[in-house]
């Protein structure tokens, strides 16, 4: 009897850590496709004084609202990315612009780079940690926190909780990532057992 209760034991260890290595992989395939998928925005303020803070926000805002009627037209991530590599001198005049009206004229450098980002949970969706194409504006030292989203599909909204309620949006991202990618987005990262933590 205690032979056969170990035997099953085993067996049911062994599926258990079957089941959470296919899942992993599974998951691990949905994560490249995101990667793959989007194209990300990050701005880097001058340093982290409250006032050079709160004019990165203000550079966001006025970026994302010249954005936004270019962006609509992406249908595909190669539009977008073509979209924002033909307007990085505008998108910088724009930054520029604003912080000039705050009577700071700090220089303003755009990139449509590929660079690492965290896991970042914005309300509706979460996403993985990893290298993505990423439109990137520094505002002078850039020494500064971070403002990180979504440019495409276009989830660099205000209200963050939002962004599934945009459904036209929504619909980009199930192209760009799969129905798959996206149900993985909406779910938040499960932490496995403490006698699986080796399997991460």
């Amino acid at each position: 009897m205690k032979k056969k209760s170990i035997i099953w034991m085993f067996f049911l260890a062994a599926a258990v850590i079957f089941s959470v290595v296919w899942t992993k992989e599974k998951d691990g395939r949905a994560d490249q496709k995101i990667k793959q998928g989007v194209v990300r925005f990050h701005i880097r303020a001058n340093s982290d004084s409250r006032k050079d803070q709160a004019e990165k926000l203000l550079v966001r805002d006025q970026v994302v609202a010249y954005l936004k009627p270019y962006m609509e037209q992406a249908n595909t991530k190669e539009d977008a990315k073509r979209i924002l590599n033909s307007r990085k001198k505008e998108i910088a005049k724009v930054a520029k612009s604003t912080l000039q009206k705050r009577g700071k004229d700090l220089p303003v450098k755009v990139y449509l780079t590929r660079e690492k980002f965290p896991e970042k949970d914005y309300g509706s969706y979460v996403f993985p940690e990893g290298t993505y194409d990423a439109l990137r504006i520094d505002l002078g030292n850039a020494s500064g926190h971070n403002w990180w989203c979504v440019m495409f599909p276009d989830l660099c909204i205000t209200k963050e909780s939002e962004a599934a309620k945009d459904k036209k949006t929504r619909k980009k991202l199930e192209q760009q990532v799969g129905k798959k990618g996206v149900e993985k987005l909406e779910k938040k990262k499960e932490k496995l057992p403490w006698f699986l933590k080796w399997l991460e």
